[in-house]
């Protein structure tokens, strides 16, 4: 709001209040300070009081808190604008902050709270004291100055503000507000809204401290307006609420409208109504407008004990919630009164007043009572307790009485008119005709009709009229059947039906009855009252025993005058009796074969013909009563399907154990249980089944009578004559193994099997591995087998000397002084059959030629050899062909990691290497020039030629390369492949000579060339002497199948020779007819030296006239080692740079060599 002349004051929020969160009050004041013009300048001033109250983590309470007495006219750096000021309800230590646009002019004391100023205040800031528990609260200072008077300005610090007055001007306001030294104003007590006033003045000033002369600031007038806030409840308009409405009004007639209005004046919320509570649910409210209305049927005969009025309790409750969190509402009593109206008709009941019960269930429409016969007049019919009832009101519930009926005329009711209730007698009218002889019974009808709606209802009311007794006892009949259960308990009832009649009354008619004494007197009894006929000892009562008993019953009245009847009682049969089973069942049956056919018989002692007798056969569920079938009527129990005794449990020895339930069909049913026995014997019906149907066994090659493993078997024939399993072995190679069968129980077989004691597998030699079947028979005579394959692998075992693969041994072409030193002129490759074998290739001998002769040892430094079979020139200047034209290399395969006990080497890994220094080749010219004259080498094709003279085309064995010199073409032919050594013929190769012209056709010359293959067995060794050359023939063959060491002392050479005839074939030692000869000498060629040597067989003869080619594989193979070698250290450490990695030499070595001086 806006006061003229004092500035403007607004509260914006409460102080002081439970259920806010904070409360704040804005004050300020606007001056205008003209003391120098160029300084006049509007101030104000914001005293900002801003609390924040919560529980647990509170907010803190934020006052700002400004002197009155700052002048800042004009501002001095660091003078104190104001302070900021806040409690923590947590009691946390505190931070200050500020922040805004202009926060930077200020600077805020983070500890104390203290604002001081860099430039005047014009302009917004915010204020933000920091909680160290993160909460922290923000409040706004819009235009925060203080005013100046025309007095030099003071210090603020000696500036006191003063309040004056508060106006309302009463004692309580006074003490209302209190101000501070340093311009914070406080709320010294709460404010309402309703109870006290709306609007404050605050009449300010500030003086400074000066004694003699103060100065002080003009008057300020701060006014505070109270806000309103919702703490009332509502309040209910014109109590007390009373209505009234009648019993018959419909549903949703209107009854009453309530009207509230907000205890809070200033904020008026709206209401909504609610019936928080009522006696009878027939009322409903509306929630806006309050109207209360009939929502249920009304009946005020229901509110009798209540005064006939109906409360209801409404609350009022405030749309929104207070400023505690909680609804705001009141609460307030309706009384409705239901008025009369005549709904209902005059009804009868059964009951002496007061005691009755008005409910509908209690109304009664029948009554019966007693008069004797010929009473007097207005003598009331006995045992009549008859009470007339209207609940309706006066007039309304007012009724009339009368009588009706066939015998109205002999009585009257009494009294003829009744208000609400009334007993109501039947009183004797006539007596003449209240007339035992002639009526015993009389019935009349009592009328109840309203007075005004004439609604009413009816009661018929029996009178039984009393007579004299003057007659005997009586039965209907004289003889009376009677049924019993036998065994029945002590008490069962026989009969209650049976009674004498008297028609006299009172004592003279009182019977009593007794059973005559007999031989069932200490059986039955009967009630003297009653005559009811009892069961006294159940237990004698036996129907196989006794069926039939006869009683006499006698009844005795008051006059002891007696009537008697017989009775016959039969026993019914109860079922006492379990059947019977006759005989026990055994039964024994082969499976499969044989079927189950039994009869059970049984009987039952009760009565015949009846349930009680009637037998039935159960066969009970059971491990195997699926299997068979029990006639339920029959007992006649049956097999449904074949017998496996393989499907009983091995435990159970073949025993079948049936239990049938042998049950009557009484009631309850008696039964008893007998087992049938069935002894399934076993077959021979199945075959054995081998637990893997591929086993895999691993033994190693050489090794004699090995253990492989053992194969396993099952036969589910549970007999061990049906079950035993004996093994067999089947297949190529199975003559190599045995096998030997176990019997380890409950139809498991074991079969060992192992090599022959005298046989053992060769890895190299087919077949190393076999296949076989193993089969597995019962012992017992059955066709039935089972069998399984049995996979042996034979493992290498390191037993098989290496060879060198011929293939890699091609002749070597080399020109003299041409190479380099280290140059790969060859690389021999060798084979062992041996899995994990270890190679290396060695030098044995180095034989030098020149035009077919032996020159020596010119050549021993030419070439080197390394382990891993690679051949270097060693000495390219040393190669000269005029010294030398062919090196011949024998070579030697070694495998390092032979089997202990196996040979490292053998002769076939022997091989000879010949390089060719300067060859003759087959060569072809052609006498065009140019491109003409180019020649091409081609192999057309290949044929192999057996010995039979069949031939067989082949491919890709042989390969030609062209060289040329000037004119010459050389075709050089080689072998691609190692050649199959069991092939016994020639190989015929088509080659053709091709040029290459530029544009005419070519032109091709063809020739054919023949390679004959000959077999190691036709190998022949030569003996002669070192000096003798061979000039001729003329020499001595000898077949050496060995070398001593005598012989190589002596100086002596060898020569292996191959004698190969046109066809392919070659000359034996067995053609050259050799003849056993005695102790000899043996002569060598060109020597008169004989040599003391035994030799089993010596063949001297000359070569015979059909040879036509020798084969020289080996040449000069020197048997004695050359001394005279050079050694060459430096050349012995290239070699072994060059061998392979990891090789395993053995045997110590001779320095400057890859040679060993050990043999194995």
């Amino acid at each position: 709001m806006s006061i003229p002349g004092l500035g403007h004051l607004a509260l914006s929020g409460t102080v002081g209040i439970r259920r806010r969160n904070y409360a704040r009050v804005t004050l300020w004041k606007t001056f205008l300070f003209n003391r120098f013009p160029q300084d006049r300048m509007a101030w104000s001033l914001l005293v900002l009081l801003s609390c924040l109250m919560v529980s647990g983590r509170n907010f803190p309470l934020l006052c700002v808190c400004v002197p009155v007495s700052l002048c800042v006219l004009p501002p001095y750096a660091g003078t104190v604008a104001f302070w900021i000021t806040a409690t923590d309800p947590d009691n946390d230590s505190l931070t200050y902050d500020m922040s805004g646009r202009y926060s930077y002019f200020f600077v805020v004391n983070k500890d104390t709270g203290a604002v001081t100023l860099n430039t005047p205040l014009d302009y917004e800031v915010k204020l933000i004291p920091l909680d160290p528990g993160h909460l922290s609260f923000r409040t706004q200072n819009n235009g925060l100055s203080l005013p100046c008077g025309d007095w030099a300005p003071l210090p603020c610090s000696i500036s006191i503000p003063t309040l004056c007055q508060v106006i309302p001007n009463t004692p309580e306001n006074q003490k209302l507000f209190s101000i501070q030294s340093n311009g914070t104003i406080f709320l010294g007590g709460p404010l309402s809204y309703n109870n006290k006033s709306m609007f404050y003045q605050l009449k300010l000033q500030s003086c400074d401290q000066d004694k003699n002369n103060p100065l002080c600031s003009q008057t300020v007038f701060l006014t505070i307006t109270v806000i309103d806030l919702p703490d009332l409840d509502p309040q209910f308009l014109q109590e007390p609420y009373t209505a009234s409405i009648g019993e018959d009004a419909p549903m949703g007639t209107s009854v009453l409208t309530l009207k509230t209005m907000d205890g809070d004046k200033g904020i008026n919320d709206l209401v909504k109504f609610s019936i928080s509570n009522s006696t009878r649910p027939w009322f409903d409210i509306n929630e806006q407008t309050g109207v209360i209305t009939v929502s249920h049927s009304l009946d005020r005969e229901l509110l009798l004990d209540e005064d006939e009025e109906v409360h209801l309790e409404v609350t009022a409750t405030e749309i929104h919630l207070n400023i505690y969190g909680q609804e705001a509402k009141a609460s307030t009593w309706v009384t409705i009164r239901v008025t009369d109206v005549n709904d209902h008709s005059p009804k009868f009941y059964n009951c002496i007043l007061p005691d009755c019960d008005f409910s509908d269930d209690k109304v009664v429409t029948t009554f019966s009572g007693y008069v004797a016969e010929h009473a007097s007049t207005r003598v009331p019919v006995s045992n009549l307790s008859i009470v007339a009832y209207d609940p309706d009101k006066g007039l309304n519930g007012t009724f009339l009485l009368s009588l009706a009926g066939p015998d109205r005329m002999a009585f009257v009711v009494s009294p003829e008119k009744v208000v609400n209730t009334g007993e109501v007698q039947v009183l004797v009218w006539q007596s003449n005709l209240v007339d035992f002889e002639k009526k015993q019974t009389m019935e009349v009808e009592v009328i109840a009709s309203d007075s005004v709606s004439y609604m009413g209802s009816t009661a018929t009311v029996t009178i039984h009229v009393e007579d004299i007794n003057d007659h005997a006892p009586e039965f209907n009949k004289t003889q009376y059947t009677l049924y019993v259960y036998e065994h029945c308990p002590n008490g069962t009832v026989v009969t209650k039906d049976i009674q004498a009649t008297d028609p006299d009354t009172d004592f003279r008619g009182h019977i009593t009855y007794h059973l005559l004494s007999g031989n069932s007197a200490d059986i039955f009894q009967v009630d003297p009252n009653t005559g009811e006929v009892t069961v006294k000892d159940g237990n004698q009562l036996d129907r196989e025993l006794q069926s039939v008993y006869h009683l006499t019953l006698q009844a005795t009245d008051g006059g002891n005058l007696t009537g008697s009847t017989i009775l016959q009682i039969i026993l019914l049969d109860i079922n006492d009796n379990a059947p019977v089973v006759s005989g026990s069942y055994n039964v024994f049956v082969k499976e499969v074969e044989d079927n189950v056919t039994v009869n059970i018989q049984a009987y039952d002692n009760d009565e015949p013909n009846t349930n009680n007798s009637e037998i039935r056969f159960e066969l009970l569920p059971g491990p195997y009563s699926n299997n068979f079938t029990l006639d339920p009527v029959t007992g006649l129990l049956k097999n449904q399907g074949p017998l496996d005794r393989e499907a009983i449990d091995p435990l159970l020895l073949g025993k079948i154990v049936l239990t049938v339930l042998v049950y009557d069909l009484g009631e309850p049913s008696l039964n008893t249980t007998v087992n049938v026995t069935i002894n399934v014997e076993d077959i021979n019906d199945n075959k054995p089944v081998f637990g893997r149907a591929t086993y895999e066994f691993h033994v190693k090659e050489r090794l004699m009578g090995a253990y492989l493993g053992f194969v396993e078997a099952w036969d589910a024939d549970q007999t061990d004559v049906n079950n035993r399993v004996t093994f067999s072995l089947t297949g190529d190679g199975a003559s190599n193994f045995q096998i030997r069968s176990t019997f380890l129980g409950s139809g498991k077989n074991r079969g060992n099997m192992s090599l022959v004691s005298d046989v053992s597998l060769d890895y190299e030699r087919p077949p190393s591995n076999f296949t076989l079947t193993v089969l597995a028979q019962n012992a017992a005579e059955s066709n039935e087998i089972g069998s399984a394959t049995v996979l042996v692998i034979t493992e290498d075992v390191n037993d098989e000397a290496p060879s060198i693969l011929a293939s890699s041994l091609k002749d070597i072409r080399v020109f003299e002084h041409q190479g380099y030193e280290d140059e790969l002129v060859a690389q021999v490759e060798a084979q062992d059959p041996d899995t994990n074998a270890s190679l290396e290739i060695r030098l044995q001998e180095i034989g030098c030629f020149k035009s077919g002769t032996n020159v020596g040892l010119v050549c021993q430094d030419w070439f080197q050899l390394v382990p891993n079979g690679s051949v270097y020139i060693n000495d390219s200047l040393a190669i000269d062909y005029e010294i030398c034209d062919l090196v011949s290399l024998l070579l030697q395969a070694w495998d390092l990691h032979t089997a202990e006990g196996f040979p490292a080497n053998s002769p076939n890994g022997e091989g000879s290497a010949q390089a060719t220094i300067s060859d003759s080749f087959s060569q072809a010219t052609d006498k065009d020039d140019g491109v003409n004259a180019v020649l091409s080498f081609s192999i057309d094709g290949i044929e192999f030629i057996n010995n039979d003279n069949s031939r067989v085309p082949l491919d890709g064995l042989f390969r030609i390369k062209d060289s040329h010199e000037g004119n010459i073409y050389t075709g050089i032919i080689e072998v691609v492949t190692s050649l199959d050594s069991s092939r016994q013929g020639t190989y015929q190769l088509r080659i053709r000579a091709q040029d290459n012209p530029s544009k005419d056709p070519p032109l091709s010359a063809n020739t054919s060339l023949n390679i004959f293959t000959v077999d190691q067995r036709y190998r022949l060794r030569l003996q002669f002497s070192s000096e003798a050359v061979l000039e001729s023939f003329d020499s001595f063959l000898i077949f050496s199948p060995s070398v001593y060491r005598s012989l190589r002392a002596k100086g002596l050479s060898y020569m292996d020779a191959y004698f190969v005839f046109s066809n392919g074939t070659a000359l034996t030692l067995s053609d050259l007819n050799i003849g056993t000869l005695g102790p000899a000498a043996l002569r060598i060629l060109g020597s008169n030296c004989s040599l003391s040597l035994q030799i089993e067989t010596l063949c001297p003869t000359f070569l015979p006239p059909h040879l036509h080619q020798l084969l020289v594989t080996q040449l000069l193979s020197l048997l004695f080692p050359s001394y005279k070698r050079k050694l060459r250290a430096v050349k012995a450490a290239k070699e072994a740079k060059k061998a392979r990695a990891g090789l395993n030499l053995q045997g110590p070595v001779i320095p400057g060599t890859n040679l060993f001086n050990s043999e194995k």
